[in-house]
């Protein structure tokens, strides 16, 4: 990652003071033989400049750990790591996650009420509302008249 950095068009940009930011950006030595970071210093936390090759590999390796939502993994990423334009970035990965979308509950959700059209005779539909004591629910129940052989060889059965 180090030597990404030294590549890294927006970290050189950022360094010149060509592209207008908040950062400050101080190289810090690491490990032996000592191999220099560029740092964020402006907040208390110190973080690291991730090169534009390695941010999305970053948010996915934070983002994988729970699918915490938008908000969650920009704090996450935010937290350890800085790059021009992270917020567009993380926005915009954890809000097309695919395996997100497929756990969100929908939230507000109300079917449509629909018409019944009216029954051109008597008994023609039946709608009856029971009452399920285990569920305390309402259970709603649609019955439609069907003309039946019956077994005996009796005259048709009709509800």
């Amino acid at each position: 990652m180090a030597r990404e950095k030294l590549k890294d068009s927006q970290l050189h940009d950022t360094l010149a003071g060509s592209c207008p930011t908040s950062l400050e950006l101080q190289p810090l030595p690491v490990e032996q033989p000592p191999v220099t970071l560029h740092c964020d210093v402006s907040m208390d936390l110190i973080r690291s400049f991730v090169p534009e090759m390695f941010r999305r590999e970053i948010f996915n390796n934070l983002h994988a750990l729970s699918h915490p939502g938008v908000r969650a993994s920009l704090k996450m990423v935010a937290v350890r790591y800085v790059w021009p334009s992270m917020r567009q970035d993380v926005v915009l990965w954890a809000s097309t996650c695919l395996q997100c979308q497929r756990a969100k509950v929908s939230r507000n959700t109300r079917n449509e009420i629909r018409r019944f059209e009216l029954p051109s005779s008597h008994f023609e539909h039946v709608h009856i509302t029971l009452w399920d004591s285990c569920l305390h629910q309402k259970v709603f129940v649609t019955a439609l008249p069907v003309w039946t052989d019956s077994p005996s060889g009796r005259r048709p059965f009709h509800w």
